[in-house]
């Protein structure tokens, strides 16, 4: 079994894998962000820490807003194969940005 199968395997048989990490926010209380590259890093980690297979890759398009409902989409690459990475802002308390990633279990490209 290839990574991108382990990896495409642990996606369906939860339906949809979906992690909620926290991370403290840069700026003001109205302009609260999360820079792109620890969005990136620590989404990386939480998703290795819950299939067991490192992406390769997970590209978002920029900042995520410290605001609830904020979503981007970034993108997930195992083993060639390119996922959707849904990222969602849930909570915004003292500081700290909670969001979850949402990956469905089926290849973009």
């Amino acid at each position: 079994m290839t990574r991108t199968h382990a990896f495409s395997g642990a996606l369906t048989g939860a339906a949809l894998l979906v992690l909620s990490p926290a991370l403290t926010a840069c700026g003001g209380s109205s302009e609260d962000y999360v820079q792109e590259k620890t969005v990136e890093r620590i989404a990386t980690e939480q998703l290795t820490n819950a299939i067991g297979v490192i992406p390769e890759n997970l590209d978002c398009p920029g900042d995520l807003e410290g605001k609830v409902g904020t979503e981007m989409t970034c993108v997930l690459t195992s083993e060639g194969e390119k996922y959707d990475a849904i990222i969602t802002v849930d909570d915004v308390d003292g500081g700290r940005v909670h969001f979850q990633i949402d990956v469905p279990p089926n290849a973009t490209e």
